[in-house]
């Protein structure tokens, strides 16, 4: 998932396009991923999520 944001945000970038969800998108995943969850499931960064409520 991190790979495909960050193919889609250049893209965008390429194209002068505003992408500003998909930019934040790839941060949450980015830090995601740096705490040692890049191995998971995309969909198990909403356990991150449940830990802060």
């Amino acid at each position: 998932m991190l790979k495909d944001l960050g193919l889609a945000t250049e893209a965008a970038k390429q194209v002068r396009q505003p992408v500003i969800l998909g930019a934040l998108a790839q941060q949450l995943y980015q830090s995601f991923s740096a705490q040692g969850n890049g191995g998971l499931d995309f969909s198990a960064i909403i356990n991150q999520y449940r830990k802060d409520t």
